[in-house]
């Protein structure tokens, strides 16, 4: 199918949205329904609504209430990203975030047939990503494992009742690395 070249750049935000499923650190996929890039995932995120956002913020919070129904969640401004050849419609500029949720939090409520998927970061390789989907992933886990280290950042990812060892093991897939019950505990307490 031959994409039309657009006369103009087309700016979005694009949320990189993980949580603890099933065992492993995971990342929210939605399946792309139209060109460019149909049937791929992607990051549930999309060009900015001009009409409806005063603000990245605001239209971030917008595309995550639209498409996940969330509201209200941890999320920091990762970076922007922006060449001639992240899309093939021409010039493209998009703002991602690194978002934090417990799943259980998350109704996906995107248009109808819409396909969601917590895709296990693991195994990311696995999935035919979108645009340049894959690099802004590999960069919000990098920030997610290095504040990690010196933060409470995974916290975000639990559910609201949970225990040491949960988190504990939620920081050892974050990190790759085993950590003692007593080292951990002394490190949250």
């Amino acid at each position: 199918m031959s994409i039309k070249k657009l006369d103009w750049v087309l700016f979005s935000v694009d949320p990189v949205i993980f949580t603890y499923y099933q065992g492993q650190l995971s990342v929210l996929l939605v399946r792309r329904t139209i060109e460019p890039f149909k049937d791929y995932w992607g990051l549930p995120g999309g060009r900015v609504d001009q009409d409806n956002a005063k603000s990245l913020e605001a239209a971030l919070a917008l595309k995550l209430e639209y498409k996940t129904g969330l509201k209200e969640i941890f999320f920091e401004q990762l970076g922007t990203y922006g060449a001639d050849d992240m899309d093939p419609r021409g010039w493209s500029v998009t703002t991602a975030y690194l978002a934090l949720v417990n799943e259980s939090e998350v109704a996906l409520v995107g248009d109808a047939g819409t396909a969601y998927l917590w895709a296990p970061f693991a195994q990311l390789d696995d999935f035919e990503l979108a645009f340049w989907h894959s690099k802004i992933i590999r960069d919000a886990f990098t920030r997610l494992r290095d504040k990690s280290l010196y933060t409470d950042l995974p916290v975000n990812l639990m559910p609201e009742l949970f225990t040491y060892p949960m988190l504990k093991e939620v920081y050892e897939q974050i990190l790759d690395i085993s950590i003692s019950r007593q080292r951990f505990a002394k490190r949250m307490d």
